[in-house]
């Protein structure tokens, strides 16, 4: 289960989005069949005593674990906003003080333009979906810490300043690694696999509280199956923060790659 779930996650919203919608409104109409047309319909038909307010719970139960799932996919988005923020300002930081310190960190400047370029050049299309990176970004970026202990950078260089600078490249790799970490997983399979399980059991319920009505059950099923499904669309499609049609934008990092 966890390993569809996992596949599902991976697919392009489009098709995420009609799987979805056709497994849900699928999965309504057969417990309709089930309820209303299948060999059991006549057991099911009978006075079984149960009330609506009763199976209410389970809905309840259901939109709690949506609502803590979306939270938490939420965090995730921020997260990585926050990530991409810190990074492009730990840039521009270094960036920053290497213009005003030329010529000593002109390479610094160089190697600043050259990790942005590789980032949104060659890692950012990577990393989509994947959470891989090219070997040249890590390069870049290994470049920045060679230019900050070169003998000629150490002695032109105050040593507050220069560790204010080491500061923020490490800074900068941190957030470089939570970006990649975000970009390259999901929420935990087990928050997905309860809240189909309670959709299911939601549906059930509205099946059982609906016995008498049949068009009245088919109604009900498939408002609930549709707004799930959409529910569940919106979800799988922020879960990952840096995927279509609510990606976390390259932009900050981009306007510091437009160097000579």
């Amino acid at each position: 289960m966890a390993a569809l779930i996992q596949i599902w996650l991976d697919w392009p919203i489009w098709l995420a989005a009609v799987s979805m919608t056709v497994f849900w409104l699928s999965i309504a109409t057969a417990l309709w069949w089930f309820f209303q047309r299948s060999s059991l319909a006549p057991f099911w038909g009978g006075k079984l005593g149960i009330v609506g307010p009763y199976f209410s719970s389970v809905s309840i139960l259901f939109s709690l674990s949506v609502g803590f799932m979306g939270a938490d996919i939420w965090q995730r988005g921020e997260r990585a906003q926050q990530a991409v923020l810190q990074e492009a300002s730990q840039l521009q930081l270094l960036n920053s003080l290497a213009d005003s310190l030329a010529p000593a960190t002109q390479p610094l400047a160089k190697a600043v333009c050259a990790y942005t370029q590789a980032v949104v050049q060659e890692e950012w299309p990577l990393m989509l979906g994947h959470g891989r990176t090219p070997t040249s970004a890590e390069a870049a970026l290994d470049s920045i810490l060679q230019a900050m202990v070169t003998p000629e950078f150490i002695r032109q260089v105050d040593g507050t300043l220069r560790r204010e600078m080491l500061s923020a490249f490490q800074q900068i790799r941190q957030s470089r690694m939570n970006r990649l970490q975000l970009s390259g997983s999901h929420s935990h399979s087990g928050k997905w696999v309860l809240v189909i399980f309670l959709g299911f059991m939601t549906q059930i319920a509205i099946s059982l509280v609906q016995l008498d009505t049949p068009r009245g059950q088919a109604i009900t099923l498939t408002v609930f199956s549709i707004a799930m499904s959409v529910t569940l669309i919106l979800l799988a499609g922020m879960d990952q923060p840096f995927t279509e049609p609510f990606a976390v934008p390259n932009t900050p990092i981009a306007e510091l790659a437009r160097c000579p």
